[in-house]
């Protein structure tokens, strides 16, 4: 039996997935997708779970137009005509089956068990309903505080207005629901399928997050020393040579306006998630080492 699939997720972006993808990837029996897979996986799903619905709602109706045609009407109907009873849902959800299937075995032929996907940024609910059609499905979500996330995506170039600034923060709010969900229960009613990782802890205990990361995931022998190298910048050695060179920018310093619209609009999430650092704003100002 295959092993249960991974998605790899975060609220916002530059928040830790590339960092958790190449530690998956250096397992000795897991490969981690890039965004493209989780990006098919998760559209697939909201696509299915709708499709679904509307089907349900629509089931009476859809079987009146088929009896109705059966009947001798050819005309009422017709133009919304479905295949009857249950067979739509079962064409839809077969499609997402189809779809694990085709991964399960594509990894297994490269001699790996476990295969993960990466998705930058999604809500946790659009990961439920990806669950809710693969049952055996994990998830792994890494978040970041919202001040070291910006000051990231600022020096990489993802934010440059304070629109980008507003959207990214209103992102981040609405993706961190379900980690303040959490948190108000100190972390003691996680559902199985999940594994919350907070950045900041994995980096201050690096052995300790990632034997709990394999104890989740399945995964056997991550090389701990990928979780020390700083990379944060990929791009190709020259326009006929796609071998990336990799760098690192250092975050980018934040204005009194950039950290006054932070503080305006997450504040009050930075101090439900990260209670420990009740001055990250203030901290913020200082100079990068």
């Amino acid at each position: 039996m295959p092993a249960a699939p991974i998605i790899v997720s975060s609220p916002v972006e530059r928040s830790g997935t590339t960092f958790l993808q190449r530690l998956v990837s250096s397992s000795d029996n897991g490969i981690c997708y890039g965004a493209d897979a989780a990006r098919r996986l998760l559209m697939l799903s909201e696509f299915t779970h709708s499709e679904c619905l509307a089907l349900q709602e629509r089931r009476d109706l859809q079987s009146f137009y088929l009896q109705n045609l059966l009947t001798g009407n050819q005309d009422f109907g017709a133009v919304d005509l479905e295949i009857p009873g249950e067979l739509p849902k079962h064409a839809l959800v077969g499609a997402l089956t189809f779809f694990k299937q085709h991964y399960d075995e594509a990894t297994k032929a490269i001699e790996k068990e476990i295969w993960a996907c990466k998705s930058p940024k999604s809500s946790f609910l659009s990961i439920v309903k990806a669950a809710d059609f693969i049952p055996d499905l994990k998830c792994i979500y890494i978040y970041r505080n919202i001040v070291d996330v910006v000051r990231s995506q600022k020096s990489l170039g993802l934010i440059s207005t304070e629109d980008q600034l507003i959207a990214t923060c209103t992102e981040w709010i609405n993706n961190t629901d379900v980690i303040a969900a959490l948190s108000r229960k100190n972390f003691e009613s996680v559902p199985a399928m999940l594994h919350p990782i907070k950045f900041e802890e994995f980096l201050a205990d690096k052995d300790a997050a990632i034997s709990q990361l394999e104890a989740f995931s399945g995964l056997k022998d991550i090389q701990r020393e990928i979780a020390d190298l700083k990379i944060n910048r990929y791009t190709p050695a020259s326009d006929t040579d796609p071998t990336p060179v990799l760098t690192y920018e250092d975050p980018a310093p934040l204005t009194d306006v950039e950290l006054h619209i932070i503080a305006h609009l997450c504040q009050d999430r930075l101090i439900e998630i990260y209670p420990e650092s009740p001055d990250l704003l203030q901290s913020s100002k200082m100079t990068v080492q």
